[in-house]
């Protein structure tokens, strides 16, 4: 990639996380998180074998040195840090304020929350700091939701952990733009992956709103956005990719 040399991704064992490994891992060198060994291992050995870069780390995203452990094993194994860093890592939980798991609701906003913003914290910092050294454009891209922009009914535990990141990241990305730092914000809207699935929905709900509403977007549509903000010319800034399927209404 024009921009970056190595970058980092949080979350990348599968859905939005993998699809971004899968487009980048052959362009760059790339470090990542997931919380799978043997799926770490199975992509680092896939990778390794074609000749390209590609180093896993088996981590939780809620723990405080998330990123600090990214960027370390980056130094470590490639020898220079990322200059991009693409947020994935998250989780989501069915159900509204009053029908939803409030046991879950802590480790929702552990990981979607406090875990991101730890991420972006330590991310930030060792951006600004590296940027003393070697001015370059560096980008922080971070998956959100429609879901954190149109209120939903149906699900808004999950959104209102959405709503709170989006301004974190909207925060950091005035904060930091003036030092050649680019945050940049991906809003998904239905995308067919593991994450529904995993996280306990009604499966049977959501293909029935994709009758309606679908085709639903693919991982990898998510993806291709991403690389685009991160190959945009260092001096053009899109913060922020809103992204539904064509027949999605909200």
């Amino acid at each position: 990639m024009r921009n970056h040399q190595v970058i980092a991704i949080s979350g990348a064992t599968s859905g939005m996380g993998n699809a971004v490994l899968n487009t980048v891992g052959n362009e760059t060198s790339v470090v990542f998180s997931g919380r799978r060994q043997a799926r770490i291992r199975q992509l680092e050995k896939e990778y390794n074998q074609m000749g390209h870069t590609v180093i896993g780390l088996c981590a939780d995203a809620k723990e405080v040195e998330h990123y600090g452990l990214l960027n370390a094993l980056a130094e470590e194994k490639i020898g220079q840090a990322p200059t991009a860093f693409v947020l994935c890592a998250g989780r989501g939980l069915p159900g509204t304020l009053t029908t939803s798991d409030p046991k879950q609701w802590q480790e929702l906003i552990d990981i979607n929350l406090l875990g991101a913003m730890h991420q972006l914290r330590t991310c930030a910092a060792l951006f600004m700091e590296q940027a003393k050294l070697m001015p370059k454009i560096r980008d922080i891209v971070v998956v959100g939701s429609t879901a954190g922009r149109s209120i939903s009914a149906a699900n808004p535990v999950y959104g209102a952990t959405k709503f709170a990141l989006h301004s974190i990241v909207e925060s950091l990305r005035q904060e930091v733009c003036t030092q050649n730092i680019r945050v940049t914000l991906i809003e998904p809207g239905f995308v067919r992956s593991e994450f529904q699935s995993v996280a306990g929905y009604d499966m049977d709900w959501f293909d029935n709103v994709e009758k309606e509403q679908g085709p639903f977007l693919e991982a990898q549509d998510i993806a291709d956005v991403i690389q685009y903000a991160l190959e945009l010319p260092p001096h053009v800034h899109i913060d922020d990719f809103r992204i539904r399927p064509t027949k999605q209404r909200v």
